[in-house]
């Protein structure tokens, strides 16, 4: 039973830490690949929830608990809700990556196209700058004035879909970053614990003396 309950604490601090990191506001800070890569390297981490899970049903699975007795037991439920707990985490770290995959990828688009327009502009710039001015011929100048008005125009619609862009980019961060923090935890009124039942899973878990608080969250995807 000692060993039951340890590898259920570890579970469960295993599982705190991932739901901190998943809910942090400190990745607002963050660019979009930095995000992405956090996201890549927790996930990554997340792959010893199932050797951890595995323990815990394999300490329950020796101490022959009856399956009516188990939902009797604070221990045993927790270690189920636990488990369960383990998996929509997984799935949340999961669907997390698609959207910032998804949102660097268009931003790298994006990013692509203005550095196009730049390009454009400084030729623009550049044909301008060089083309010498013509004042022995009326119509060549006349001409010339045309053709750098029409350069003139371009550079402008250039800088308008540039500044368009930036936009695109911002927008395109901030609804990523507001879509992983919507994956949030919210405790149900289903998932709480009674009093009783943490009060029977202190005296059962916590024989170090510290105290351990389940929490059971719904995780609700706004994708």
């Amino acid at each position: 039973m000692e060993r039951f309950e340890r590898e259920v604490k570890t579970l469960h601090a295993a599982l705190e830490q991932a739901q901190a990191t998943l809910t942090s506001s400190k990745f607002a800070r963050m660019t979009l690949k930095e995000h992405l890569a956090q996201r890549q390297r927790l996930l990554s981490e997340m792959e010893n929830f199932k050797q951890q899970v595995l323990a815990v049903q394999g300490c329950q699975s020796v101490l022959r608990v009856p399956e009516e007795v188990v939902t009797s037991l604070s221990i045993c439920r927790t270690a189920v809700s636990l488990q369960q707990e383990a998996s929509r985490l997984q799935h949340t770290a999961i669907q997390q990556c698609n959207i910032l995959q998804e949102a660097v990828v268009q931003y790298e688009q994006y990013e692509q196209e203005v550095r196009h327009l730049q390009g454009l502009m400084e030729e623009a710039h550049r044909v301008i700058q060089d083309e010498p001015v013509s004042t022995s011929n009326i119509q060549e100048l006349q001409a010339q004035i045309l053709h750098h008005e029409e350069l003139a125009q371009r550079i402008r619609g250039y800088q308008e879909q540039i500044t368009s862009l930036n936009s695109k980019c911002k927008m395109l961060t901030m609804k990523a970053k507001h879509a992983t923090m919507l994956l949030a935890v919210n405790e149900t009124p289903g998932e709480k614990q009674s009093d009783s039942d943490s009060g029977s899973l202190r005296k059962s878990c916590d024989s170090d003396g510290s105290a351990v608080t389940v929490r059971l969250p719904a995780w609700i995807l706004f994708l």
